[in-house]
């Protein structure tokens, strides 16, 4: 292991961590590209009436890659090699179908050769989550388990942080274009995919690391992590797509003039960011496993209150979300990684975003649903 890559004062490898952000920051520009065009050009190439079919699709897709990713890498990691050729792979597929989805959108074919798309729309949703979980998993290489939550801060930071300015990136797909986007969408996740493929090669684990995965339990709790993923989950579905519906109609008359819930919403996230890195240090310090559970159940139970209150009283629980969402944000994950064994670390944190990924399919399959 190269000591150069590695921080002596809290022993985090911040270059390869830099280089997994870029990657997480390009795959984050993709699926906001990917949101914003799949319905125009559903309709650009007649496929409207499949909307509800590519809702469910894409549900199962998000659903059931990640843990199949995650059982691959693992099996790879057994046989004596490592993650990487699941992650190499994801991201050559990916950089692949992008192109040829810009290729397809920029010729725009009719007759039998448009029913491309549909089968392009599929395949980038498999590539795109063929190589996530496998690549955040190595996190826990380049970190000591102990601060884990501060390093899983600063993705929720960059995560958030896109969410929030989410419409400004909107507007910049917008003004590429289809094709233009898609083409520098792949370019974008093949070069920080390169970058970050070669930043690992040849990582090892420290004396300390090796014995904290020696530590790990000899068995996994899987029931823990779907249920982190799934509270997870219902936590960031809430925030992202049904707090700003429920907000245009319970606290219109708390927000600035000229507000609408999305709006709000994207501030409030923008505070959770904020929030997120002194959070995870505190995590860190005291543990994830309590501010794991008291951020869930403050979450829950903040949910359960804001489906029922209106006025002042929801807006003033509406502010208090981003403190317990961010919470959550840095804790939950590295409680993922310490309810699995050495052996099955990438599969059942593929376990663990298949979890949060069921709330927001089920989301969006209801609202692609005809309703009266």
């Amino acid at each position: 292991m190269s000591t150069q890559s590695v921080s002596p004062s809290s022993g985090i490898r911040w270059p390869q961590i830099i280089s997994l952000l870029a990657l997480d920051l390009a795959i984050l520009i993709s699926w906001i590209a990917y949101h914003e065009f799949q319905p125009k050009l559903l309709e650009q190439f007649k496929f409207t009436e499949f909307t509800l079919a590519l809702a469910v699709l894409q549900a199962l897709i998000l659903v059931a890659t990640p843990p199949i990713a995650g059982l691959a890498a693992d099996r790879m990691i057994k046989k004596g090699g490592n993650r990487l050729p699941v992650v190499t792979i994801g991201i050559n597929f990916v950089s692949m179908v992008f192109m040829v989805v810009a290729v397809t959108v920029l010729i725009n074919p009719g007759g039998w050769i448009r029913f491309l798309f549909p089968v392009m729309v599929a395949l980038w949703l498999v590539a795109m989550n063929i190589f996530h979980s496998p690549a955040i998993s190595m996190v826990e290489t380049f970190v000591p388990a102990r601060k884990l939550p501060q390093v899983v801060a600063v993705f929720a930071i960059l995560t958030n942080m896109m969410a929030a300015v989410e419409p400004v990136v909107v507007d910049l797909v917008n003004f590429f274009g289809g094709p233009l986007t898609f083409a520098v969408g792949g370019a974008l996740v093949f070069t920080t995919g390169v970058l970050f493929v070669r930043s690992t090669k040849g990582s090892s684990l420290s004396a300390a690391q090796e014995a904290e995965q020696n530590a790990r339990p000899a068995k996994s709790n899987f029931i823990l992590v779907i249920l982190l993923g799934l509270i997870l989950g219902a936590a960031t579905t809430f925030f992202f797509k049904v707090a700003p519906l429920l907000m245009d109609k319970q606290i219109v008359d708390f927000m600035p003039a000229g507000w609408k819930g999305n709006h709000m919403t994207a501030l409030l996230i923008a505070v959770s960011a904020v929030l997120a890195y002194p959070l995870g240090l505190i995590a860190s310090r005291f543990g994830a496993g309590r501010v794991a559970l008291i951020s869930g159940i403050v979450c829950a139970g903040l949910i359960g209150a804001l489906y029922s209150l209106t006025g002042g009283a929801a807006f003033a629980l509406y502010l208090v979300y981003p403190l317990a969402f961010a919470a959550a944000s840095v804790s939950f994950l590295p409680l993922a990684f310490a309810a699995l064994s050495r052996a099955q670390t990438v599969f059942g944190i593929g376990i663990f975003f298949s979890g949060i990924e069921i709330a927001a399919g089920v989301v969006d399959v209801w609202q692609a649903m005809p309703h009266p």
